[in-house]
């Protein structure tokens, strides 16, 4: 029971990790946006824009992320228990495919609709992939200490 209730929060810290990470990919894509169409960006507006996602889209984001992260990590334990291979690598792998997953099914789904601000420019898709393999080495990571 206790190592259910910890795996759980081990669960539940990488994927928030990985959204706390995430989330100002969008708010920078929206405000590149916006000066691209001169509209001035001050130090209030990034933080007030960063503060809004994090409130607004985080949840949404945390969820879906949840999700990614569930089927990962179990395809992982399934991978790991034929090969031994390094934890950490593995599980931070399938974080990563998760949110390419994610990013590429949020288009593909919704009929070539960016829902996903920050997965409308390469390095926005870089960055998202890369705080979804630090979820995944944070999870391995913490999984190794129970």
């Amino acid at each position: 029971m206790l190592i259910t209730i910890k795996l759980i929060s081990i669960f539940l810290f990488s994927t928030l990790v990985s959204v706390f990470f995430s989330v100002p990919i969008t708010s920078i894509s929206y405000l590149y946006w916006l000066s691209s169409i001169n509209i001035p960006i001050n130090f209030k507006v990034i933080i007030d824009s960063l503060i809004h996602d994090w409130i607004y889209f985080s949840p949404v984001l945390f969820i879906i992320y949840s999700i990614g992260f569930f089927i990962a990590f179990l395809s992982s334990k399934v991978v790991l228990l034929l090969f031994s291979w390094e934890k950490r690598i593995v599980y931070g792998i399938a974080g990563a495919c998760a949110v390419a997953a994610i990013l590429y099914l949020s288009v593909a789904l919704l009929f070539e609709t960016q829902v996903i601000a920050g997965n409308r420019y390469a390095l926005g898709w870089i960055f998202h992939i890369i705080f979804g393999f630090f979820g995944g080495y944070i999870f391995a990571s913490f999984l190794k200490k129970i």
